[in-house]
């Protein structure tokens, strides 16, 4: 179960790159030229849901991106924070 839940984090994160791609003019095969890969290998691993970090970075770096880490409950907690509308403090007893 943790490899499916792997891959899908894999997938969604190779899918927003190649969505940044697509919005910066470039095909998956242009992605995959800049990044030093070949497009059917970025193919492959793109319908096997995994490829190497060391890939998922070429991509990331290839659009100028980087990975990050970013702790979930962190993430959470700023979604809550946003909804309450305590993300930004102007002052103490101000709330936006």
């Amino acid at each position: 179960m943790k490899q499916d839940l792997l891959s899908i984090s894999i997938t969604s994160r190779l899918d927003k790159l190649l969505s940044l791609a697509k919005e910066q003019g470039l095909s998956q095969k242009d992605l995959a030229a800049r990044a030093g890969i070949s497009a059917v290998g970025l193919s492959q691993a793109k319908s096997r849901g995994d490829l190497r970090v060391s890939t998922l970075e070429a991509l990331a770096n290839a659009l100028d991106m980087t990975i990050d880490f970013v702790p979930r409950h962190s993430r959470q907690s700023a979604i809550q924070s946003i909804r309450g509308g305590r993300f930004l403090r102007l002052g103490e007893e101000e709330q936006v």
